[in-house]
């Protein structure tokens, strides 16, 4: 009936939590297969997913995979090729889900038949945060307020149900050039798009983000923002072949956008207000679409990158032979 996805990426404790909160889901009595893709070149997760096979329902079919390239397409196209339903649930390794979603997402599924069915994200920060509280609580979330039923919009994949009998083409679904930067999910969603294919919320169906202290800080959140904010651009880049009106209309967006958003929060830092990170963020979003061009990478490749280095200890200090200058 439903195949439920899972990639992975250095968060043992997250994958323990999210896989968890899928044995104790009510449909598990309906039996459904669980796919979890390792994606770290080293198979970091294999121990805890030996683990929770010891401790997977009789009604699970746990996959275990690995895709030692890492990036989240090539985890979720790796995912794909075991899929043996048309019906597939994605979540990530930072989420974890009550019991009750993958059945509410089912539910809302058969009322409103769609190609993609998103649901809620809510945010669970970690303890002792206080600067900005409330502009990461939203930043990490995914509430627009919809009742269930068909919307307009997509979302990102974690906390979806795709149908891919509805969506047109073939696979590999993902798009492996945004293995790096995120939004390997907008081409797909696009394709339905334009085959005037169908979105859906599920209101009823929300989960839980558990975003890392490290991810929590302006630092991290305003390089996300600017790369939202070059997403239209990059998407008509890939799928046009004559970008040039759309990427000036949208650099004209973000003019506006810079500027007012930024006035704003320029005031609202003068007089220390509490909601000055939400005008700093759109601000910031209209610089990404004035600086396209800049590539920001975040997963796959870049992040192993980063963890080396981090890693790499500092080198020994070593003796002067010449003379100091004051």
């Amino acid at each position: 009936m439903i195949s439920v996805v899972i990639p992975t990426f250095n968060r043992p404790d997250g994958l323990k939590r999210a896989v968890t909160s899928v044995f104790h889901q009510t449909l598990v009595e309906d039996g459904f297969d669980l796919i979890i893709v390792d994606n770290t070149p080293e198979a970091s997760a294999s121990d805890t997913i030996a683990e929770l096979q010891r401790s997977c329902p009789n009604t699970i079919n746990l996959i275990a995979l690995h895709e030692p390239a890492a990036g989240v397409a090539n985890a979720r196209n790796t995912a794909m090729r075991a899929v043996k339903t048309d019906l597939v649930a994605f979540l990530d390794d930072d989420q974890s889900a009550p019991k009750t979603w993958l059945a509410a997402l089912y539910k809302a599924y058969r009322a409103f038949p769609a190609a993609v069915t998103f649901g809620p994200v809510r945010t669970t920060l970690p303890n002792g945060q206080r600067r900005h509280q409330r502009y990461f609580q939203t930043f990490f979330s995914r509430e627009p307020g919809f009742e269930t039923g068909y919307i307009e919009t997509s979302y990102g994949c974690g906390n979806a149900l795709v149908d891919f009998s509805k969506v047109p083409g073939h696979a590999p679904w993902f798009d492996i050039t945004m293995n790096e930067s995120g939004g390997e999910d907008d081409v797909l969603f696009a394709r339905i798009r334009d085959t005037f294919g169908r979105f859906a919320w599920a209101a009823e169906a929300p989960v839980w983000e558990h975003p890392p202290v490290s991810r929590v800080s302006l630092g991290y959140t305003l390089k996300r923002a600017f790369s939202y904010g070059q997403a239209p651009i990059t998407l008509a880049r890939r799928r046009s072949d004559r970008p040039a009106f759309i990427i000036l209309f949208w650099m004209l967006i973000g003019v506006g956008k810079t500027i007012w958003h930024g006035a704003i929060w320029l005031l609202l830092s003068l007089m220390r207000h509490p909601g000055r990170a939400f005008q700093l963020d759109q601000a910031v979003r209209g610089i990404g679409k004035l600086l396209w061009w800049v590539d920001l990478r975040f997963y796959g490749a870049a992040a192993l990158k980063k963890k080396t280095a981090n890693s790499v200890p500092p080198a020994a200090p070593t003796l002067s032979t010449g003379t100091e200058q004051a």
